[in-house]
């Protein structure tokens, strides 16, 4: 029974002591000094972009960044049905970075797509559509420092 006590508290110091940190934590550091950004394109899914961009802006930081960022954004018909309704969207956005970091120019092109079915109400299908690019600008913006984070 000593023994089983003894094992136990064993395991539970030294899982305990694992290094384990949450990936979101405060501590993180892949922080941009983004000194400027130029956007050209569809102007809400900039400002979903933009805004995703500012939880990684550091002033303190030396990585000094400059981004032009060229968005290509389109609703096309996916399917239609015997009357010529369209039925599916395809959503494809198109971002392209073009980074200026330590007097070197890279380009990163990242692109999403997504099927939307149509939604009757017009309202409700703005709605949807605006939280497809809430949700394409926080993947493309995270797979963009994660890429600027690799070429350090």
């Amino acid at each position: 029974m000593l023994k089983k006590k003894i094992t136990l508290l064993f395991l539970i110091f030294f899982l305990n002591n694992c290094g384990y940190t949450p990936m979101y934590s405060v501590n993180n550091k892949s922080n941009f000094n983004f000194t400027e950004i130029n956007i050209e394109g569809d102007n809400e899914l900039g400002n979903f972009l933009e805004s995703n961009l500012e939880r990684y802006n550091s002033n303190e930081s030396n990585k000094e960044i400059i981004l032009d960022i060229n968005i290509n954004y389109e609703k096309l018909s996916q399917t239609k049905d015997l009357t010529g309704t369209t039925t599916d969207y395809l959503l494809v956005a198109e971002v392209t970075f073009n980074v200026f970091q330590n007097n070197k120019e890279s380009e990163i092109t990242i692109k999403k797509d997504f099927i939307m079915k149509d939604i009757d109400k017009e309202f409700e299908e703005r709605n949807y559509e605006r939280t497809i690019k809430q949700n394409f600008a926080y993947s493309i913006i995270n797979k963009l420092i994660l890429k600027l984070s690799k070429n350090r």
